[in-house]
């Protein structure tokens, strides 16, 4: 490990380095599923607004993904050619993850220290993607970590807002011990949280919920605190009475945006599957569909397989936070995707929902990888970082491949999966109708209606 700390300029270059790194990931390795037709929603979804053609005839998802995930496509659109949105989205997105994690660590660690964290997490993450393009992994399960409108942007923006929170809280206890020990939050700090939250919960409820729930844990289990410390916030009055506040002020706005937009009602198709179902058939299909998926782990999840191994092998060197995240949020996350892809959506292997898993796995993998390789100079990272940067140039570029596919098709009645990448690909020029299996419109997720008499 170096002594001499870091300069400004290792971690320009590293960022540089890793930007473009990502950048050739994702028009290489994960280019395809970037350029899904879920993954192209929003890009179209934004076009329609930006071109004057509205988006109010949309068949928006349950969870429509306004923030952050389509504020940071508005951020690009007048930068960055259109047909290269979804790449550059996912380059950003990565970058603003590792900026985090550096600013995150940097209160724990030296520059040095978070500098390396940096090389060997940026490492993990490359040598994960290459193992599962490699073994044919579908999907690729490392994917999110470059995607929008997965739930991926929103988890990294809700655990943001839980850890500063959580700061915050930190700072406020030590001033209210001084002056004012009845104080919550300054009440500027506090609508600010007030309204990110809402933002992210009219936009993404399952991420606010991975939000809120780290906070408890981290509040809960700073074991540094005595118990009565900890759980004091959640003994106040105020605190449940804001909770209260904010589940009823989204709930009536998120029953406006229904009214206002096409908007999919999540648990009312859960509530009318379940009671049609005895308790027995409910734990017997639950059973049955964590079985087919534990096989599909098996047989097309080779990379998560290889990441689960080491964390068996790394766990009790993990960072007890990590380690708390990780014991709390495998069942709840299993529960959620039990919900969704076996009573709700009905989705065969919906591996998304575990991405929060695949992160703090990462993150505790990294932190023990450190420690055993501190004596790697750091001008042999970033020679082994240009070396892979090198390697990824030599992969297929599947581009103009995969443009001249979609463009080739001109058939009025696509199947779903085909109609956002041909309107995408042909930059609106062509307008297919999505067509189900059973032969009607197929109203899910789509903007392709407000061209044709066809409902």
């Amino acid at each position: 490990m170096s002594i001499q700390s870091p300069s400004k300029f290792s971690f320009f270059l590293f960022f540089l380095m890793s930007g473009i790194i990502n950048f050739l990931l994702c028009e290489t390795i994960y280019f395809e599923p970037i350029h899904s037709a879920d993954n192209l929603y929003l890009p179209l979804l934004l076009k329609d607004l930006v071109s004057g053609a509205g988006i109010f005839h949309w068949f928006l998802p349950p969870s429509p993904y306004f923030f952050p995930d389509l504020f940071i496509n508005l951020i690009l659109y007048p930068f960055v050619p259109f047909l290269y949105i979804p790449a550059a989205y996912g380059t950003l997105q990565m970058l603003f993850v590792l900026l985090g994690i550096s600013i995150f660590i940097s209160k724990y660690v030296t520059k040095t220290e978070s500098l390396e964290f940096l090389f060997r997490f940026e490492f993990l993450f490359i040598s994960l993607s290459l193992v599962g393009y490699w073994t044919s992994d579908h999907p690729l399960p490392l994917v999110y970590f470059l995607t929008q409108a997965h739930h991926s942007t929103g988890f990294f923006f809700s655990l943001l807002l839980a850890i500063y929170l959580y700061s915050v809280l930190n700072d406020t206890d030590k001033d209210h011990q001084k002056n004012n020990p009845h104080q919550f939050l300054p009440n500027h700090l506090t609508a600010f949280f007030f309204f990110s939250f809402s933002l992210l919960y009219l936009s993404d409820r399952f991420s606010f919920s991975v939000g809120a729930l780290s906070f408890f844990v981290v509040r809960i289990w700073n074991t540094k605190k005595p118990l009565t410390e900890r759980i004091s916030y959640f003994q106040k009055k105020r605190f449940w009475i804001l909770g209260l506040l904010f589940l009823l002020f989204n709930e009536l706005v998120f029953l406006g945006l229904k009214q206002i937009f096409q908007i999919p009602g999540s648990f009312q198709i859960l509530g009318k599957y379940l009671a049609d179902q005895t308790l027995e058939s409910i734990f017997l299909l639950s059973g049955t569909y964590l079985w087919d998926f534990s096989k599909h782990i098996y047989y097309q999840g080779k990379s998560i397989l290889l990441l689960m191994g080491l964390v068996f092998f790394s766990y009790p060197k993990f960072p007890k936070l990590i380690r708390h995240l990780l014991v709390v949020f495998f069942p709840v996350l299993l529960g959620l995707l039990l919900l969704v892809g076996r009573f709700t959506y009905l989705h065969p292997y919906p591996i998304r929902y575990l991405f929060p898993l695949w992160f703090f796995a990462l993150f505790g993998i990294t932190w023990v990888l450190v420690s055993y390789t501190q004596w790697i100079s750091r001008w042999v990272l970033f020679v082994t970082l240009g070396g892979m940067m090198a390697f990824l140039f030599t992969l297929p570029f599947p581009r103009a491949e995969v443009r001249a596919r979609f463009s080739s098709i001109t058939d009025k009645e696509v199947t779903y999966d085909l109609e956002k990448p041909i309107r995408f690909w042909s930059q609106g020029s062509q307008t297919p109708i999505p067509i189900g299996k059973d032969g009607r419109p197929y109203h899910w997720i789509t903007g392709a209606f407000h061209t044709h008499l066809t409902e």
